[in-house]
């Protein structure tokens, strides 16, 4: 169990260090919320929401400027991933295109 301090100082402390440890949380929640978004529908849109809450969170010091970097990066290659990958034809129309080559 954690005492309180004694210290006028060390009690404004951590009052302070209470604020600011809601800030932070509400600034990580948002960036994690930005990319869990992005991960479920990869489009620029939610890319540049991702990004910018990233570059936020670096900025405020809620995360490391590097990692922030390492995370755009990965999201930017989803991206690419998403765009040059062609979407998968439904078995459906797979089965119609079957039928009709198979009628000569």
């Amino acid at each position: 169990m954690r005492t309180m301090p004694i210290i006028k100082s060390a009690k404004k402390k951590l009052r302070a260090d209470a604020r600011k440890q809601q800030v932070n949380q509400k600034i990580e929640a948002t960036f994690k919320l930005a990319v869990k978004n992005f991960k479920k529908d990869p489009s620029q849109e939610a890319l540049k929401r991702a990004y910018s809450a990233l570059d936020i969170a670096a900025k405020k010091g809620v995360i490391p400027k590097k990692r922030a970097d390492r995370k755009k990066g990965r999201l930017a290659t989803l991206v690419a991933i998403a765009v040059t990958k062609p979407a998968k034809k439904s078995t459906t129309q797979r089965k119609a295109k079957n039928r009709s080559a198979q009628k000569p």
